[in-house]
């Protein structure tokens, strides 16, 4: 069984949470920690990358390379941010076998205008629902492995409300959508009216966990209780990281430049090798020497 139909298998018993990683180390402690899948988020990545905010920086081929280095070093199904598809409709066609040759099982498309901005900000536009239509079934038709899971998320709460969002994802369910995805509601009670007008759909609901301030922070049963059937988690490992390095380096520099300051910080040399393969890469290596 490939990755997607693993995917596949994950929706049928839900419900599960899709874990942030923002690079290879990140996707492999993931997969340690026991994450039944991956997400790589377009925000994290434009930080990561670019070192800046999410708004549409990234080209095509950056998320491509990005994508392809976190599949290359787990074995559970990762979930990638597809952002607009970067164009036209032939440019979501080429996405999607590009998210398919790196390794991805799943993508979300968005009906956001470009240039797109994260979820979770600020002064969003849209495309028309027909585009997005269009775009969805574009990319279908271009999706070579039959497992492969198509997600449309609309940003259109922010915009022009939960029933214009609402009326998206049925059509876009309509166009072939395999799941459907709300970003940002903002309370409890739009959360039960996306699940009470979706679920009839017969399509897995998706919701976002990020704390962000926009949407109530709940846990994955108390998501599932509403009725959402998996969730992400997209962004915390990488703010994790971030308030985690931050402190340190303040330390290390306010103590006189000593690692004996920051000592109780670190992973050990050892431990962090052992992590990422050495014995095995030595191992492989000795195989092949002169006897």
């Amino acid at each position: 069984m490939n990755r997607s139909a693993r995917f596949r298998t994950l929706l049928k018993k839900p419900p599960f949470v899709c874990m942030g990683a923002h690079d290879a180390v990140t996707a492999m402690l993931a997969e340690q920690a026991g994450a039944p899948a991956i997400y790589v988020s377009g925000f994290a990545a434009s930080a990561i990358l670019a070192g800046q905010p999410d708004v549409g920086v990234l080209t095509q081929t950056e998320m491509f390379e990005h994508i392809r280095r976190i599949c290359r070093v787990t074995t559970v199904p990762v979930f990638a941010d597809a952002d607009t598809g970067y164009g036209g409709l032939l440019d979501v066609q080429r996405t999607i076998r590009l998210w398919e040759e790196a390794g991805a099982s799943v993508l979300h498309l968005e009906d956001q205008a470009v240039p797109k901005k994260c979820g979770h900000f600020a002064g969003k536009q849209l495309v028309s629902k027909e585009e997005m239509q269009q775009k969805l079934r574009a990319m279908l038709d271009a999706r070579t492995d039959p497992d492969f899971f198509v997600v449309a998320r609309t940003d259109a709460i922010a915009v022009t409300g939960l029933a214009d969002a609402l009326d998206r994802l049925e059509a876009y369910a309509a166009a072939g959508a395999d799941g459907l995805y709300a970003d940002a509601p903002e309370s409890v009670d739009q959360m039960r009216e996306i699940v009470r007008r979706l679920k009839p759909l017969g399509k897995p609901i998706l919701f976002n966990m990020a704390r962000s301030g926009k949407s109530p922070y709940l846990s994955l049963a108390q998501v599932h209780d509403i009725g959402f059937d998996y969730a992400l988690c997209p962004i915390e490992p990488m703010f994790a990281m971030h308030k985690a390095v931050k402190e340190m380096m303040e330390t290390f520099m306010r103590e006189g430049c000593a690692t004996n300051a920051v000592a109780d910080r670190l992973t050990s040399f050892d431990d962090f090798n052992s992590f990422v393969g050495l014995d095995r890469a030595i191992a492989r290596e000795s195989k092949y020497a002169t006897k």
